[in-house]
């Protein structure tokens, strides 16, 4: 008779019994990555496709949202409506690519490395997993530091803050004796979900006033209402009012507007006022017998070495006014440290984690201008250079692996024809 104490009759544990291993043996299988390739397959097709329709920066943001689980494809020929262009919107949900890419760099990382069986043997096929799982997370890394921005340097001058593409602030600005004395900024992060009519308080402690923002138009300009009259009901506030723009596909043109009322502290309107980052002139307000300026620009953060543009050449095809290349001759001010260093079309300058590329230059309308102005794009990655090491680890592994299949091939006993 079986003795119903020996180990061996214990019974096995089924994986509904154990949740934890069910889960885990599912975010590793490979039926899983086999559907997310797919799906980011699918995802990739209808980015490009959208992309051509909205612009890359709109599409990014709404393709590899992570603040959402779902989105609609927008793609096909857009339609006219009031003058804008409005993409057809497939109404099929779409899971984001955001979470996608999350789920497959779990998938990796359990299945392609902490249960693959691991043997001297396979060090290759780790490592080639280890550079996927390496360049998901210099993707992330990417999406959460990145920062995008343009330089523009006159010959001769120089700077050492970048204008950023996309994020927008309302400066206002203490003046006595008709000069700048402090500068209050009310950032983009509290601006930004005010698009379509929003609206927020601002106390602003360290002043004699308050603001109330209201409705900011991503791309906008403040147009008189006399010459170009509103055709959408926009408020009018002294004869002029917040006319929206198209959507560009490069959004880095975009320059926002904003409705706005200055409040005294007790809560009474003192004025209403528009600001555009497109206006030439700051508004004036005047709380308490002073006046203060403001207005609406990009916003610009700080670099830790400054530049100094020493000379711009560029090279026009023959017989017209369209350049052929163009370069910069540029001086990186470091603290006690100079160097001088040659910017030109694909061939950047690097340093610190900040690389700056020749992206345009200006006057262009005129031939031979007085003097030339440079227009770098500055980007700030932490993980610029870790596609190119996922790359590298990538390669040894897969060569390493060729290596030793070859290896095996090669040496391996051969059986002797038989007659």
């Amino acid at each position: 008779m079986e003795n119903s104490n020996s180990p061996n009759s214990r019974p096995k544990k089924s994986a509904a019994s154990n949740p934890l291993e069910a889960v885990v043996k599912f975010l590793s299988s490979t039926q899983l990555a086999t559907f997310l390739l797919l799906a980011l397959f699918v995802l990739t097709w209808f980015a490009t496709l959208e992309q051509t329709v909205n612009g890359l920066k709109p599409m990014m943001d709404k393709y590899f949202n992570w603040k959402e689980l779902f989105f609609f494809p927008e793609i096909g020929k857009p339609w006219q409506k009031d003058g804008a262009m409005v993409p057809i919107t497939i109404r099929f949900p779409m899971p984001s690519g955001f979470w996608l890419c999350v789920l497959f760099t779990i998938n990796l990382t359990l299945g392609g490395l902490i249960r693959f069986r691991k043997s001297p043997q396979k060090i290759g096929i780790l490592l080639s997993h280890f550079s996927i799982v390496f360049l998901m997370v210099a993707a992330g890394v990417t999406k959460f530091t990145e920062k995008r921005g343009a330089l523009q340097i006159y010959e001769g001058k120089v700077s050492d803050a970048a204008r950023d593409y996309h994020a927008e602030v309302i400066e206002i600005s203490e003046l006595a004796d008709g000069k700048v004395t402090k500068v209050h900024l009310v950032d983009w992060e509290f601006l930004k979900d005010l698009r379509g009519g929003g609206e927020r308080m601002f106390k602003l402690s360290n002043l004699p006033f308050d603001l109330k923002v209201t409705n900011l138009v991503e791309n906008a300009q403040v147009s008189p209402a006399q010459f170009v009259p509103p055709v959408k009901g926009e408020k009018v506030i002294d004869g002029f009012y917040l006319k929206a723009l198209p959507r560009a596909k490069e959004t880095e043109a975009h320059m926002a507007g904003v409705e706005l009322s200055v409040l005294s502290k007790g809560g009474e309107n003192l004025q209403e006022l528009l600001l555009g980052s497109r206006s030439l002139k700051p508004a004036t307000v005047s709380v308490d017998g002073r006046p203060y300026l403001l207005q609406m620009r990009k916003k610009l953060w700080p670099l830790p070495f400054k530049v100094q543009l020493d000379d711009f050449r560029v090279e026009r095809d023959p017989g017209t006014n369209r350049a052929a290349a163009y370069e910069s001759d540029v001086t990186r001010l470091d603290g006690v440290e100079t160097e001088e260093v040659l910017i030109q079309m694909n061939e950047p300058m690097r340093r610190r984690g900040w690389t700056f590329f020749q992206a345009n230059w200006g006057p262009q309308d005129d031939p031979n201008p007085a003097e030339y102005y440079s227009v770098f794009e500055v980007v700030h990655n932490p993980a610029d250079h870790w596609p190119l090491w996922s790359l590298l680890i990538s390669m040894a592994g897969l060569i390493g692996h060729f290596v030793y299949k070859l290896t095996q091939f090669l040496t391996k006993p051969r059986k002797s024809a038989v007659s």
